[in-house]
């Protein structure tokens, strides 16, 4: 058994290495979120959006599907609230905002996400967006949103495979030690 040597190694091709949410990023990112509601019920696009994620998501990668043990809608609506949540602290509560994605990486790896999960989310994110946003999706808006979710990854990724590395490593101590029955 190998322990996983750098989050690095699991960072999603299309992501930007070296993500920066500069303040025209950040602007296009909430406008762009602000126009997947139009004129509508907020409630109702953003439960409307999220479903069409996970759609996209369970597309793109069917295996994550067991992870889901509640009813999707449920989980749709935790997402389009944490996507606005995590949207408006941008240029606001930077520090507030990576403590959110941290405890999320910690509560995604015990429902089982692993790390080659977060190149499907990134795409079914971004996918969903485009069909969202019609003509209104852009190269600055797609550019900022890989920014975005760049710079989420970058948080939460290392968090994830740190997690795994432990229990590996516990798990070779574990082997190694012999127990007395």
């Amino acid at each position: 058994m190998t322990v996983a040597s750098s989050w690095e190694s699991y960072f999603p091709e299309y992501c930007v290495a070296s993500p920066e949410m500069t303040a025209e990023r950040v602007a296009s990112v909430k406008s762009s979120w602000e126009s997947v509601f139009g004129e509508g019920d907020r409630d109702a696009l953003l439960q409307s959006f999220a479903e069409n994620f996970y759609g996209k998501l369970f597309e793109l990668a069917p295996g994550v599907r067991p992870l889901f043990k509640k009813d999707i809608r449920t989980q749709a609506g935790k997402l389009g609230k944490l996507l606005s949540t995590a949207i408006s602290l941008l240029d606001k509560d930077v520090d507030g905002l990576v403590v959110t994605l941290q405890n999320l990486a910690r509560r995604h790896h015990a429902y089982g996400v692993r790390p080659e999960h977060y190149g499907a989310v990134g795409l079914a994110l971004v996918g969903t967006l485009q069909t969202a946003l019609g003509e209104k999706f852009d190269d600055q808006v797609q550019t900022s949103w890989v920014h975005l979710y760049s710079t989420i990854v970058s948080v939460m990724l290392p968090v994830t495979v740190s997690m795994i590395d432990d229990e590996q490593k516990a798990k070779i101590v574990n082997e190694a030690v012999p127990v007395d029955t």
